[in-house]
């Protein structure tokens, strides 16, 4: 009984150091309001981020970040649905719906995408292409933008043996 009592303590210590962000995004709901023309969106790559393992089993460095800049905000209101048409990707990086940056986000240009990386020094290649497409509130959709992320992936320091 007092092993199993120590192992339910350890886990709830654990649990209580895990990492934790704010909500990146939010659903983006259409409405019935009347026709409005979805902006073609111009998003670029800012920055690729790759998780390693800084030692600290409740820090974040295991998380991977895609940043994708949007060059111009639109007039009217309008979500995006982020979409891999080319390539594989480890985990799932986009939500199927349109989505809209959160309340919580300060930038209004920078759209986050994580995902677990892993928590190794070793990383595969990133080569995906993905499909953005704008929605605006009265659910019409803009030409898609097709974007190319790409990262070499990282290898093991030449100097560690282990």
């Amino acid at each position: 009984m007092g092993k199993l009592l120590i192992l339910c303590l350890n886990l709830i210590v654990f649990n209580s150091f895990a990492c934790s962000f704010a909500p990146v995004f939010d659903e983006f709901i259409t409405t019935d309001v009347a026709l409005i023309k979805a902006s073609s969106p111009r998003f670029s790559l800012e920055s690729i981020h790759r998780g390693t393992d800084d030692g600290n089993h409740g820090s974040c460095s295991d998380l991977g970040i895609i940043k994708l800049k949007i060059d111009t905000i639109p007039v009217h209101e309008q979500g995006y649905i982020f979409k891999i048409v080319k390539g594989r990707f480890e985990d799932q990086l986009f939500l199927d719906s349109p989505v809209v940056l959160s309340k919580f986000i300060q930038n209004k240009q920078l759209y986050s995408f994580m995902w677990f990386d892993g928590s190794n020094e070793v990383q595969e290649p990133i080569n995906i292409t993905i499909q953005i497409t704008a929605v605006s509130l009265s659910g019409d959709k803009s030409e898609p933008q097709v974007l190319n992320i790409s990262h070499p992936g990282t290898s093991k320091p030449w100097w560690k043996v282990w």
